[in-house]
């Protein structure tokens, strides 16, 4: 595995008793919790979305979901989750994160690819022009 590193988008998530599994740490289907969660705000906050909560016309869609488990996390526990969008496509992009406990151990590092996905139409579309503009259509694949 490469050595984890962190990225510019920052988002803190407590770990609840609740998500313990019978073998004493956090379940391993949390994590793809947490990661949901850091997506969401990071797409709130670098408007990539209008709102998670209306209807739209179009959005990202997971295609793919990839992670490496690196260290196991108790509770109680806060976890430092960093992401960023690693590339794009002219209808797909990919999202990179890492994991960090409190002694800035990476606990797990992912990535997560999407397909800009027209609702109406039920077919990939192309990624908006806000999009390519925040992240540089130069930088397409």
């Amino acid at each position: 595995m490469p050595k984890p590193i962190k990225y510019k988008h920052k988002f803190i998530q407590q770990v609840v008793w609740g998500e313990m599994d019978a073998f004493g740490h956090v379940n391993n289907v949390t994590y793809v919790r947490y990661f949901e969660s850091a997506r969401a705000d990071y797409f709130t906050k670098e408007g990539l979305w209008d709102s998670p909560l209306k209807p739209v016309k179009a959005g990202p869609v997971l295609t793919h979901l990839d992670m490496d488990y690196r260290k196991q996390v108790v509770f109680p526990a806060t976890l430092e989750i960093t992401l960023e969008v690693e590339s794009i496509s002219s209808r797909a992009f990919t999202v990179i994160c890492s994991m960090w406990n409190e002694n800035e151990e990476c606990v797990l590092t992912g990535n997560a690819a999407f397909v800009w996905f027209d609702f109406e139409l039920q077919k990939p579309s192309a990624l908006p022009e806000h999009f390519k503009t925040k992240f540089g259509s130069n930088n397409l694949v």
